[in-house]
């Protein structure tokens, strides 16, 4: 079996225990190779917020702008048991020019980013994607996986269009049909490239919903595409993740 992984936006605490996840995965698949691909901004801000019982606060971590260059990701992402890695950095001013360019109204916090975040979740999968593997799969880079699907549960979905979903959207919020949560999600070739674009619909988007936040505009774009019959079916999954901050 082949997977791609794509990471996109910050690179955040990834370096603490990304390495993890990799392992989780070959517990949980058996033999596989594993892909990485990533589409990061060379910036090392990070929120260090703790929300609720998902978040997780990593002490005594630093991460320097002159650890994100691609020479030291993709040696750490080959280290760690990646078998072909590859990704970009690009300047944190075109995150601004994004932003500033966005049909999003702010969230209920006053945050505006969703279009920098669909802007890079967008470029790395149109930038790397091939339709070369059974199972491709977005992470944060900020995710720790406790749960992972095994061979057999990949393997009744990769020829389907159909989408695989965390259970849950936000902490103890589980995904009814419509917020979704946009940390993680997976899929078969049939499917994935065209979830992961949602930049190129957020007017559309926007114009649906009254007010905007993330697992809202990602719900509604799974509803699209379900209208749409780019996706027949939503399936769920508990990844059993945190967020490390």
């Amino acid at each position: 079996m082949k997977i791609a992984i794509f990471l996109s936006g910050h690179v955040r605490t990834m370096f603490h225990k990304f390495d993890e996840n990799i392992k989780l995965i070959r517990d949980k698949v058996g033999e596989c190779e594993i892909h990485l691909f990533y589409s990061f901004w060379n910036d090392e801000s990070r929120v260090d917020r703790i929300n609720d019982a998902w978040h997780l606060k990593v002490n005594n971590y630093v991460l320097r702008k002159k650890d994100i260059k691609t020479k030291k990701l993709n040696e750490y992402f080959l280290k760690i048991g990646i078998d072909k890695v590859d990704g970009e950095i690009e300047d944190i001013s075109l995150m601004k020019d994004v932003i500033d360019n966005t049909p999003f109204r702010p969230e209920y916090s006053g945050r505006n980013v969703l279009s920098s975040q669909y802007y890079k979740t967008t470029r790395v999968v149109s930038k790397y994607f091939s339709p070369d593997y059974d199972f491709y799969i977005r992470l944060r880079s900020d995710i720790l996986l406790n749960d992972f699907p095994v061979k057999e549960q990949i393997l009744s979905i990769v020829d389907e269009k159909c989408l695989l979903v965390n259970e849950y959207y936000w902490y103890n919020k589980t995904y009814e049909g419509l917020d979704c949560n946009e940390m993680i999600l997976g899929g078969g070739k049939k499917v994935f490239y065209q979830v992961s674009d949602i930049y190129s619909n957020q007017d559309k988007i926007s114009k649906q919903l009254n007010y905007h936040y993330g697992e809202l505009v990602t719900g509604v774009h799974i509803k699209n595409l379900l209208n749409s019959s780019i996706l027949d079916e939503v399936c769920i999954f508990d990844f059993k993740y945190n967020v490390l901050r």
